[in-house]
């Protein structure tokens, strides 16, 4: 209590310190003219001008009402609330010069500054005072067209001045350097990104349906736009200014990236404005408003909302129409509203009828307070404030039929707001690529939509959204309603590395690995028990034979690493998150890195093969081939346990049949397999036509992901067999010196 009492008189000396707002200068180029009222007559009071004649006198007044998206619907903000200081028009006899003109120096009119769009929007400052929530923020109703969705739909706060300076009651305050937007505290302002579609200063878009034309070049005159501007404002996307891809040199794949995620998905991850879960208008508090429930507020009963603690709001990521039109996975946050409709035509029951139904001038009303009272204390906290027993919602529904609403029910909407304001600066865009490419991923996580249902009435998504909801709403044990996503997968189908899984691909894959490690297991432990129990054969190298060459070796030994490199780095990609071996754009780079070395060392490799007919050792002689087959299988089967003899080679041939046959399906499938889908994922990444084209990562990962299973699984058998020689190193130690013993074979007497 005494750190609520503290924090409130902070913040009433604080809203007490502000300076005054900068003024509007003084438009010079602007005529002089007189305020009229609706008959066309000179006026002298505010109260008296009729915007429509006064403005319409050089504006055409009726074309921009009917050509704007702030006269429409809920919204109708007038001229002045955008283009004049403080958003009215002041009219006083000392204003006016003698016949009856405002003055020069009283015309402060000019283009819509932040200030003017966050009277409706949200929570604005030029940065004169601290940043503080309005006091109506959290109140109801508003005045027409005052919404402040800004902050409460995005949890976007336009300020230039930096997080830690403002009032707010942050977490991590003390490290949050950053503006609170970044293009707030660089002089940016809203018209920049929001303007006449068609202002001859800022658009050369086509007004012409001829497909050959990208651009039109002709323009209305500056005279022309000044009578007929069209305000069905023009919005600016990110990308209409930064060039992302020389901005993100840093990031693998950019081009990929840039196609895909929307800028906000990263440079909007974690807003710091009070964001709204859900707004219930089928109750109402005690001073008359719904009640609210906040995403990202830790508060406190009765405590100031400029007291409250401020999480970072994790948003929820979807694929969303961008302004350019193309679908990107971006943030939203999703906002449920609740309210009582009416009658056949389901009619929005008026908020002061719904108050009328709670309270009675002095309170809660008797039978409300009796119903809804729990803990039977006289109040009723945010717990008990819930339609969420049919007796509550049958006793408000009896009181709203009283008052002359007819079959009152409970409808619910959900409507998306997608993050595109209040940017603060790069050191806050999220870096952590794991954030993403895990298995625990931001993309897949589970996403709270109501903290609770209104009568058990789930909210329905907003007809017309460019945003795709993709998962499942699931109601929860403890009344509230969560949208429920595969952790396997991604939104509009993306294959996310270190994400995504392939249940197919990896079942098959790793019970191969298994059956082919429990194999050569097995097979190792017979023969370490079996070794004693041998034939006795004393064995006498002849001498030794030159095998393998010098540039045989270097293949061998290049291609050896390169496995290992790329095996490594592919079970961190496909793990990301784990940091077994390196971050993920490093593994990364090391697995493009050496699939290239794999590449040119096996295209130098089939050169030399056929130059010096060396490509000889990897074709079986057909004569005798399935004899020799029989007798290596068997000797691998019985006589290497025992002693035997190892069965010879067909002449002039350094690998026995098994190894011709698992070399020729390794080089002539596996290995090309793994080459062209490893260079079309690489191709994804880099060329957004070629990622178009083959439908992203869906279907090549899985098959390069078998390709992966697969090499890891000859990968442990090439090693098994390496310690099948006459000593478990003779084969290796024939790699490294190309001399491989002869031997001679005597019975012991």
């Amino acid at each position: 209590m005494k750190r609520i009492l503290a924090l409130s008189l902070l913040t009433v000396g604080a809203a007490g310190a502000l300076p005054a707002r900068a003024q509007q200068v003084v438009n010079p180029i602007h005529p002089v003219f007189a305020p009229l009222d609706a008959e066309g007559r000179k006026v002298k009071a505010t109260a008296d001008v009729s915007l429509d004649k006064t403005c319409g006198a050089c504006h055409d007044a009726q074309y921009i009402s009917a050509h704007s998206g702030h006269a429409s619907g809920k919204a109708k903000a007038a001229c002045v609330q955008c283009h004049l200081d403080g958003g009215r028009l002041e009219i006083r006899p000392e204003l006016l010069d003698a016949e009856g003109r405002l003055r020069r120096e009283s015309i402060r009119i000019g283009v819509p500054r932040a200030a003017n769009c966050g009277a409706c929007h949200g929570v604005v400052s030029d940065g004169s005072g601290p940043v503080l929530l309005p006091p109506d923020f959290d109140k109801s109703p508003k005045p027409a067209g005052r919404t402040l969705n800004l902050t409460q739909g995005e949890g976007a706060v336009i300020a230039p001045q930096r997080m830690t300076d403002s009032f707010l009651n942050l977490e991590g305050k003390a490290s949050l350097a950053s503006p609170w937007d970044i293009h707030a505290a660089k002089l940016v302002d809203c018209v920049y990104c929001h303007y006449a579609s068609n202002n001859p200063a800022r658009t050369d878009a086509k007004h012409a349906t001829l497909r050959y034309l990208t651009a039109d070049p002709r323009r209305q005159s500056m005279a022309e736009f000044l009578v007929r501007p069209d305000h069905r404002l023009a919005t600016q996307g990110c990308r209409g200014c930064h060039d992302a891809l020389k901005a993100h040199t840093f990031l693998p794949y950019r081009e990929r990236h840039m196609a895909v995620l929307s800028c906000s998905t990263c440079h909007l991850a974690e807003p710091m404005g009070p964001a709204v879960e859900m707004v219930d208008a089928t109750v109402v508090t005690s001073d008359g408003a719904p009640a609210i429930r906040y995403r990202n507020l830790d508060r406190e009963p009765d405590e100031p909302l400029n007291t409250a603690s401020v999480r970072p709001l994790r948003p929820l990521l979807v694929e969303r129409v961008e302004v350019d039109g193309v679908k990107r996975l971006g943030p939203v946050n999703t906002v449920s509203r609740f309210r009582w409709i009416s009658g056949i035509d389901r009619a929005e029951v008026p908020s002061e009828v719904v108050v009328r139904a709670f309270l009675d001038g002095k309170g809660y009303a008797a039978p409300v307070l009796e119903a809804f009272d729990a803990n039977r204390d006289g109040k009723l906290d945010e717990r008990e404030l819930r339609l969420d027993s049919p007796a509550k919602v049958d006793l408000i529904s009896r009181r709203l039929k009283a008052l002359g609403i007819s079959e009152p029910t409970i409808e619910g909407t959900l409507e998306p707001y997608p993050l595109a304001h209040g940017v603060p600066s790069r050191e806050r865009a999220l870096r952590e690529c794991t954030a993403c490419h895990a298995s625990s991923s931001r993309v897949s996580d589970d996403f709270l939509i109501a903290g609770y249902l209104p009568g058990g009435t789930p909210p329905r998504p907003k007809e017309g959204s460019r945003v795709e909801l993709a998962g499942l709403l699931a109601p929860q044990h403890d009344g509230s309603l969560v949208l429920r996503r595969d952790r396997e997968s991604s939104p509009a189908g993306l294959h996310l590395l270190g994400h995504s899984r392939h249940g197919l691909t990896n079942t098959l894959g790793f019970l191969l690995f298994v059956a082919v490690f429990l194999g050569v297991s097995a097979h190792g432990i017979m023969r370490a028990v079996l070794r004693k129990k041998r034939q006795s054969h004393a064995v006498h190298p002849a001498g030794k034979a030159y095998v393998f060459g010098t540039y045989e070796r270097i293949w061998h030994w290049t291609m050896a690493f390169s496995g290992v490199v790329l095996i490594l780095s592919g079970l961190e990609i496909h793990n990301a998150g784990n940091h077994w071996f390196v971050d993920l754009p490093k593994a990364v780079s090391f697995h493009n890195v050496f699939a290239v070395v794999l590449m040119a060392n096996a295209f130098l490799a089939l050169f030399y093969h056929l130059t010096t007919r060396a490509i000889r050792n990897f074709i079986p002689e057909p004569k005798g081939f399935l004899a020799r087959a029989l007798e290596h299988m068997a000797y691998q089967s019985r006589g290497i346990f025992f002693g035997g003899p190892h069965p010879t080679n067909a002449p002039g041939h350094k690998l026995n049949p098994l190894q011709q046959l698992t070399y020729l399906a390794l080089l002539n499938v596996l290995f090309p397999l793994q080459i062209i889908t490893g260079a079309l994922i690489w191709a994804v990444g880099n060329w957004p036509d070629v990622a178009t084209a083959l439908g992203g990562l869906v279907y090549l990962a899985p098959l390069h992901n078998l390709g992966s299973w697969l090499f890891l699984s000859f990968f442990v058998l090439h090693v098994y067999l390496v310690t099948t020689g006459r000593t478990p190193t003779e084969h290796l130690e024939s790699m490294i010196t190309g001399y491989q013993p002869v031997e001679a074979e005597e019975p012991t007497p």
